[in-house]
């Protein structure tokens, strides 16, 4: 799963009112008659954060790596690729 605290929209150190409300809203933007995946990857997101022992467990515990789909969704649809820079391509060259 990607980090549920994105999927929510929420800063890491949110109250519990907090995660609750935007999890409300999250679910109001997209029911489930709408959007499935959506909905489920909201509800997941929430129930592995939802309260301080919860979000406890998931800080320690899920080391779950992320899928493909995880991974494309994460990047922001304002990504623009842009041409390295000649240091960088120096560096990856292993020139000195």
């Amino acid at each position: 799963m990607i980090d549920p605290y994105r999927i929510l929209g929420v800063e890491f150190a949110a109250s519990d009112e907090t995660i609750r409300s935007a999890y409300l809203a999250a679910i109001r933007e997209s029911p489930p008659e709408r959007d499935r995946e959506r909905f489920e990857s909201v509800r997941a997101a929430y129930e592995a954060i939802s309260d301080r022992r919860r979000r406890l467990a998931h800080q320690l515990f899920d080391h779950s790596p992320p899928t493909l789909d995880d991974l494309l969704s994460a990047v922001s649809s304002d990504f623009v690729p842009r041409p390295p820079s000649e240091n960088r391509l120096l560096r990856v060259l292993g020139a000195k």
